[in-house]
Formats: structure tokens, C-alpha cells, sequence
């Protein structure tokens, strides 16, 4: 940021939101896996009407880059692809299995991830005060349904954790 003036440098502004566009799309596509591992299961719905969410919050992401005039160049975009091929393995629980270990080291994956991009509306909302083009009240919608996530996932990480590590009977 140039201090004599309050002007925010694009450059730096750019590779920031970048970086957020690459992890989102892994993002939504753990979102995505996890609902379908854990399809038909208590924490289900929880994780399909989240990966609703998740990928809706990567296009608004995508909405504000653009509005900045700060689209991403062609030669990340593969990154981005790349980063949502990562996502779909879930190198977390690759079995995508919602029981055990690996489904409880799927859940705070997906904790971290929304605690990240919280943290990304935070900083919008920081530099809305001195750069007009960033809309506070976007910035601060997103972080309250962020948050809202967090709460959610949190609630059902900590609900379902005893049956995750309960010693089977065989």
C-alpha cells in the first residue's frame, strides 16, 4: 500500500485474490466430495447445502476480481484447474469415507478452508476503507455467512466425533 496516499497496489491486491481463486477451486471441490461421502448419512444435508454455498462464494470471489478489473492471466488458470483436480482426490480422506480418521481429518480440512477464506472477507473489508471499488457491505455479507460455515461445520465436526472414533464391535 503506498502510504502517502491510501491507493492500494493492484499488483499486490491481484496475487492476493489469485491465490484465493486457486485455493477456492480446491475448496468447492472438497465441499463437494464430502457431500457425496457423506450422502444419506446425519451430516449430509449440512454438507450439500454448504458446497452450495462454497461455490457460490468462489463466483462472488470471481464477481469482485473482475469488478477490480483484476482477472486472473491465462498462465495461473491451469493452477486453478490443477488445485480442483486436488480438491476431488481430497488427499485428506482419500477413501472419502466419513468414518474414522480420515473423516474427521476431511472435516477440519473443511474447517481450515472456511476459516481461510473468512479471513480473505476480512481483509476486503479492511481495504474497502480506503480503496472505494471494494463494496464493504459485499465484503461483510461474505464474512458473515463464512462464519455462519464455521459454525455449522464446527457443530457437526464436534457432534459426530464420537462415532468416528467409537471401537467397533469386530
Amino acid at each position: 500500500m503506498n502510504e502517502s496516499n491510501g491507493t492500494i497496489d493492484d499488483k499486490s491486491l491481484s496475487a492476493y485474490l489469485h491465490s484465493h481463486l486457486i485455493a477456492a477451486a480446491a475448496g468447492e471441490r472438497l465441499f463437494e466430495q464430502a457431500a457425496k461421502s457423506w450422502n444419506g448419512t446425519p451430516q449430509g444435508a449440512t454438507l450439500s447445502h454448504l458446497a452450495v454455498e462454497v461455490s457460490a462464494d468462489k463466483a462472488a470471489l470471481h464477481e469482485i476480481s473482475d469488478q477490480l478489473h483484476l482477472h486472473m492471466p491465462a498462465y495461473k488458470k491451469p493452477l486453478s484447474w490443477i488445485s480442483a483436480q486436488l480438491g476431488t482426490m481430497d488427499p485428506l480422506n482419500p477413501l472419502h469415507s466419513p468414518d474414522g480418521a480420515s473423516g474427521q481429518l476431511a472435516l477440519e480440512g473443511l474447517l481450515s478452508a472456511v476459516t481461510g477464506k473468512s479471513l480473505l472477507w476480512k481483509t476486503l473489508m479492511v481495504l474497502s476503507r480506503t480503496d472505494e471499488r471494494i463494496d464493504p457491505a459485499t465484503a461483510n455479507g461474505l464474512l458473515d455467512r463464512a462464519n455462519e460455515q464455521i459454525r455449522e461445520i464446527d457443530a457437526l465436526l464436534l457432534d459426530s466425533t464420537p462415532e468416528r472414533f467409537a471401537k467397533s464391535d469386530g
